[in-house]
């Protein structure tokens, strides 16, 4: 082949490969097709605004394009993973009567939402929510209600309420602790018991899937006044970490194999008392350990995990925007994207994956009130 025609050729078989850039308008960038995943935004706000949006993201070099927007769901803060048949699921987090589950459907080809069906959760500000293992039911946290809401999933994605596990009990703080709080639904990584975080009594509730019932016999007693709030699981399985909201601090349990589980360290991710951390993640890997944390020095504390032990060592802090609520890394560990809530925008960090660390890239995705990030897998 003649050596002038083959530059010509690898020089267009590179520009094939490349486009614009949709984070700094700098020009041009070579992306990895493969590389670009879709994702869904919810936030704080009225039903008449697109309070779910979908974008997409590129792991490669942090770009993103926005493709759709739903209207309609007052307040839909968080949302499910996807599952088969292409449904996934959102809180309606109002305080009253009008806290509902949404059922949602997404159009892979098109990007498109629209709003299968909603129900109400029988508990005020539903914050959190996920499926079930074997994809039948789903499960809301109500805060404000004090309860656990549980839904049939039936035909086309058209929900049918199950059940409604109410709790009871307090804590030592008067002001945030006057009754129970449920804020996270989480199963267990056997996929056997689904744990719910009660910030309200410092306890993880813990409901058999197998029979479908609560013994308070089997909830997971935590330290006094802590509030839990969110939990993850280590890629292996064997440790579960949860991030306190008044505390400050980050539990490390290690699972048993009656499904209890033993606290083996308690470390601060808030240093300043500030009494608002939020949510925790692991890093793809395993190796590392984040926690966001609110109302002071706002930003995300950043642990190494020892691979043997489960235990956690203080890798550093990163400084965010204000009001970092839920935060997502990208599946191939490259980015960490933080729901900035006062900021109204999702900031974009890139990730050090030897040190943990993260550099703000100066990158954002401008959204009122931005709460929860979740990857379309």
């Amino acid at each position: 082949m003649n050596k002038s025609f083959l530059n010509l050729f690898l020089s267009a078989l590179v520009m094939s490969s490349c486009s614009f850039s949709g984070g700094n308008g700098k020009g041009v960038s070579c992306i990895d097709k493969s590389d670009s995943i879709t994702m869904i935004l919810g936030s704080y706000c009225n039903s008449d605004a697109e309070g779910l949006k979908v974008y997409t993201f590129n792991q490669t070099d942090g770009g993103f394009s926005y493709k759709s927007g739903i209207r309609g769901i007052s307040n839909p803060s968080f949302i499910s993973d996807l599952m088969d048949g292409d449904i996934l699921f959102s809180v309606e987090e109002d305080e009253g009567e009008t806290a509902s589950a949404c059922a949602i459907k997404y159009d892979d080809v098109t990007k498109a939402l629209s709003l299968l069906d909603a129900k109400p959760t029988q508990g005020g500000a539903p914050c959190n929510i996920a499926v079930s293992p074997l994809g039948n039911k789903v499960f809301t946290a109500n805060y404000m209600g004090g309860n656990l809401s549980a839904f049939d999933i039936k035909d086309s994605g058209r929900l049918e309420l199950d059940k409604v596990f109410q709790f009871e009990g307090n804590g030592p703080d008067k002001s945030r602790q006057e009754h129970p709080h449920i804020h996270s639904v989480n199963f267990t990584p056997d996929g056997t018991r689904l744990w719910a975080n009660d910030l309200g009594s410092d306890k993880i509730r813990v409901i058999d899937l197998a029979t479908f019932t609560y013994d308070e016999t089997h909830d997971i007693n935590l330290p006094s006044g802590s509030g839990p709030r969110h939990t993850c699981f280590h890629n292996n399985g064997r440790y579960a970490y949860v991030i306190t909201e008044l505390s400050g601090d980050v539990l490390v349990l290690k699972l048993k194999d009656d499904n209890s589980a033993d606290l083996i360290q308690s470390v601060k991710a808030d240093t300043l008392g500030a009494g608002g951390s939020a949510d925790i993640h692991m890093s793809p890997d395993g190796k590392y350990l984040y926690a966001s944390c609110r109302l002071k020095s706002d930003g995300i504390a950043v642990f190494s995990v020892d691979s043997v032990s489960g235990m956690l060592k203080k890798a550093g802090y990163c400084l965010t925007g204000k009001h970092p609520r839920n935060f997502a890394i990208t599946p191939n560990g490259k980015y960490m994207l933080v729901a900035c809530r006062d900021e109204n925008a999702v900031e974009i960090y890139r990730r050090d994956a030897d040190t943990g660390l993260l550099e703000d890239t100066g990158k954002r995705i401008e959204m009122s009130k931005p709460v929860c990030i979740r990857w379309v897998r």
